[in-house]
């Protein structure tokens, strides 16, 4: 928004501000779609047993991210790969998810993608 800042200046936001952007920030990790995460029963509750492979896709390009963006999330990556994809089955696995609650399982992981930060602090 600034642009480049010369050396010894920041911006420093408002402490609501603030809370407001690590209250976005917590939940995008909370709606990662893998395992015991929200995100993960949100895609467990829409595909079922073929929902391991938005993790395998959500594991592999948190891994690029940190390659080649940001080494910051190596913890979070090696976190999710020790908790693995247990999900526990539902009390009710047959019956089929209505169109109003399909639609706002994939609102909430639209959110997710629009509130991830790749490069959340300077490191």
């Amino acid at each position: 928004m600034f642009g480049h800042l010369p050396e010894g200046q920041d911006i420093i936001l408002h402490p609501i501000a603030y809370a407001g952007w690590v209250g976005l920030f917590v939940t995008a990790l909370n709606l990662l779609p893998v395992g015991q995460l929200d995100g993960g029963h949100i895609i467990y509750s829409l595909f079922g047993k073929n929902s391991k492979t938005a993790y395998y896709i959500t594991l592999g390009i948190l891994g690029i991210i940190c390659i080649f963006v940001n080494p910051a999330w190596t913890l979070l990556l090696i976190l999710l790969l020790i908790f693995g994809f247990n999900h526990p089955p539902p009390l009710d696995d047959l019956t089929p998810l209505d169109k109003r609650r399909k639609i706002w399982g994939i609102c909430a992981l639209i959110f997710c993608i629009l509130s991830f930060t790749p490069v959340p602090f300077q490191i």
